[in-house]
């Protein structure tokens, strides 16, 4: 490799991230232009702007300082983060199969589902994959802040709670609730139950 290669593939491919930045904000502007019926000279002479730069900036050909950014998202009735590319850290693809899996309970025994949604600090929703066998052991009483969304894929679920009386469900049913009212899940059958629960508490 000669000298200063590696530079130039940096720089080469910081180059190109710029690009796409400026075409996704340029995409933005132009869809949200758009969705108001604004011709771009309106826009243009609101921002105090020429309309080729309006044009050059919908195409990803030109920039945009930071202090415009603000002021072009109240023109457009949105906000600067409205404008900007979504960050690769506000989304997450979990496919099949996949997912971090992680213990139910303290018990070595515990059943382990798996996590699809993002975890980290400042993130409240999480969304597990449960796969209930027989051969489980009961799961204890659970309780905490927030609610619960239970999805049942596949098989039967019991949802009990230590107030009031369990509920049963089947394929496609769904049960929301309290988080902080006593309660824990087990087989409605002797099939195997497949779940999608979803809770917004910090864990």
């Amino acid at each position: 490799m000669t000298e200063g290669t590696g530079d130039q593939i940096e720089e080469t491919g910081a180059a190109a991230e710029a690009d796409s930045f400026a075409r996704d904000v340029g995409t933005a502007v132009r869809h949200r232009r758009q969705e108001l019926g604004m011709a771009s000279k309106e826009l243009a002479a609101r921002l105090g702007v020429s309309a080729s730069f309006i044009t050059q900036l919908e195409q990803g050909q030109s920039s945009i300082s930071l202090p415009r950014l603000y002021r072009l998202a109240g023109l457009l009735g949105t906000t600067p983060n409205g404008l900007l590319p979504v960050s690769s850290a506000s989304i997450l693809v979990t496919r099949a199969g996949t997912g971090h899996e992680m213990r139910a309970g303290n018990r070595d025994d515990a059943q382990r589902p798996r996590l699809l949604t993002r975890g980290g600090s400042g993130l409240s929703l999480k969304a597990h994959r449960y796969l209930i066998e027989r051969t489980d052991p009961p799961q204890d009483w659970f309780e905490h802040e927030g609610e619960d969304f239970v999805y049942v894929i596949r098989g039967h679920l019991r949802v009990e709670f230590r107030r009031g009386r369990p509920v049963d469900l089947g394929p496609g049913d769904a049960l929301n609730h309290d988080g902080d009212v006593p309660h824990r899940w087990g087989l409605g059958s002797d099939e195997p139950a497949e779940v999608l629960i979803v809770n917004n508490f910090q864990h």
